[in-house]
């Protein structure tokens, strides 16, 4: 592994963007979602995802030039046509409506059709909760990746949610998940890192668990049959309520949204070329205002004791006391804003051949 500071990372995915073709305008909310999820140790929704953006971009499937709008306003409700771009441009317009909405009328969910990944959905609850509002995001998914319990296929994608919880004095709780064992793109950090994958994370078409990390992405990544498995890896472990979790969020940033499942590749062939065929990711995004549910006050005290509880609670560990979720997170900005945000070696060739290909400079060579 090697540091780079946030400069660096951060340079070198604006330039990566110029090469892509992105205007400059538009560059500022993927750097930033991207800076996110580096600088907390979310490796695989960072700097990571440019070569798999590059060939998405290759085969046709992102609108570079794609501008985001709000195509409808009602009460509450918002919804937004992504303009088939990534989707941290339509995500981050997203949660600046749905916040500028539940201050004003103390709830709002926003609708996403038309988009495409928006790398890590805490960054999106973190925006909105930092205002001072309860959030909730989720997303629908393009890669078809985990498999249902009993399953020896992949039908699903995995299907994150995230929550935020406001505090006033510090930093809001943050908690973002896959609905499955683990992201699809962590898988090529273990190859990228040449560490096996842990057992239960992925099984292939009988069932059975795999760990190499080469044969673990041919899985996922539609080479191999087999696929990672919902949140909780086997039936006895609770599989079936991960399983449950990723529908959910179809439901909500898909079905309600307007997005396309990915899943439909399942269909007969008739069946995969409708308007809902497209390559159409969807999100959805919710803010309520926790004042208007009986004043800030009382909501502020019962979240501190909360979260005065849960750090009083004796650990197994002293060294490894209780925390909230997103502490850990916060904790490795800390560290990598000051000593720097760790790349693995063939990340850093990766990155460094695609900015010669696209005659930009690498920020990453040494």
């Amino acid at each position: 592994m090697q540091l780079f500071s946030r400069v660096s990372v951060k340079r070198q995915i604006e330039v990566l963007l110029t090469g892509f073709g992105m205007p400059e305008s538009n560059q500022s909310a993927v750097v930033n979602g991207m800076l996110y999820a580096d600088l907390r140790g979310i490796d695989t929704h960072g700097i990571a995802l440019l070569p798999l953006y590059h060939r998405w971009l290759q085969e046709g499937s992102v609108d570079i030039s794609g501008e985001p709008s709000v195509v409808s306003r009602s009460g509450s409700a918002i919804t937004i046509d992504g303009g088939g771009n990534f989707g941290f441009l339509s995500a981050s317009l997203a949660s600046s409506e749905a916040i500028k909405l539940a201050k004003k009328t103390g709830v709002a969910a926003v609708t996403v059709s038309h988009s495409h990944h928006f790398g890590a959905a805490g960054f999106y609850a973190h925006q909105i909760a930092s205002a001072g509002l309860m959030a909730f995001v989720t997303t629908s998914t393009k890669v078809v990746c985990v498999v249902p319990p009993g399953a020896r296929d992949p039908v699903l994608g995995t299907n994150p949610l995230a929550y935020g919880v406001p505090r006033p004095d510090a930093e809001p709780i943050i908690f973002d998940i896959a609905t499955s064992t683990a992201a699809g793109n962590r898988i090529r950090v273990f190859k990228y890192q040449n560490k096996p994958v842990p057992e239960g994370w992925i099984v292939d078409g009988d069932g059975e668990t795999v760990t190499d990390a080469s044969r673990a992405e041919d899985i996922v990544y539609g080479r191999e049959r087999g696929g990672i498995t919902p949140l909780g890896s086997t039936l006895l472990l609770g599989s079936h309520k991960g399983y449950g979790l990723s529908l959910m969020t179809h439901f909500f940033a898909g079905c309600m949204a307007g997005g396309s499942f990915s899943g439909r590749t399942r269909l007969a062939e008739e069946r995969r070329n409708t308007p809902l065929g497209q390559d159409n990711i969807g999100h959805f995004f919710l803010a309520l205002d926790p004042t208007i549910f009986g004043g800030s006050s009382g909501f502020d005290a019962s979240v501190q004791e909360v979260v005065e509880s849960l750090h009083a609670t004796d650990p197994v560990d002293p060294d490894r006391p209780v925390m909230l979720p997103g502490e850990i997170e916060q904790r490795v900005m800390l560290e990598r804003s000051s000593f720097g945000i760790p790349i693995a070696g063939p990340l850093v060739d990766q990155i460094s051949q695609l900015a010669k290909s696209l005659g930009v400079t690498s920020f990453l060579d040494v």
